[in-house]
């Protein structure tokens, strides 16, 4: 069994196995489903109870809780996540179009790589900078990583062409 406090004025509600945090503006929601465990949602608690005793079940009751943990870490301080385009030889731009982002000429390539925008990111693009901006932590996380991974090079040696929009920084709002 694990619980999650919630600290005073958020409120959960638990139904049809999704999770729902508030503060009283803000709302984080996660899927949070297991034939094995059971959730249950009391004053100021969540509570995740394994069906039975083995571990990988019992283990999974901890991964509950440190969502539970996250949503309301992110609902107290956004989390953020900086990215940085570097590039050699052809200048790539970034742009925002809608919930896309656009990397131009990236590597020289005439078409496009667009990524896009989770649900509840908001995104900041200065030049060849990018903030990413979030309640939901694993949102903005996947946002970011969709970003990197949208830069892959092929088979092109990654120790010659670094090009690409890396993690630079990632944390809390300040």
């Amino acid at each position: 069994m694990a619980s999650a406090q919630l600290p005073e004025g958020f409120k959960a509600s638990y139904e049809d196995g999704v999770l729902t945090v508030t503060d009283g503006d803000n709302e984080v929601t996660k899927k949070m489903e297991h034939a094995l465990i059971e959730v249950e949602v009391s004053d100021d608690e969540v509570i995740f109870t394994a069906l039975t005793s083995k571990r990988n079940v019992e283990s999974i009751t901890g991964t509950f809780k440190s969502h539970v943990e996250n949503m309301v870490e992110g609902l107290e301080e956004a989390h953020v996540y900086e990215l940085s385009g570097v590039y050699a030889h052809f200048p790539m731009t970034i742009k925002q179009q809608g919930d896309e982002i656009h990397l131009q000429n990236f590597m020289g390539e005439r078409k496009d790589r667009v990524i896009d925008v989770m649900e509840g990111v908001e995104v900041e693009v200065d030049g060849d900078d990018l903030k990413l901006t979030g309640n939901d932590k694993d949102a903005v996380a996947q946002t970011a990583a969709r970003i990197e991974q949208a830069c892959h090079k092929g088979d092109r040696d990654p120790r010659s062409f670094q090009d690409g929009v890396y993690i630079t920084k990632r944390g809390k709002k300040q």
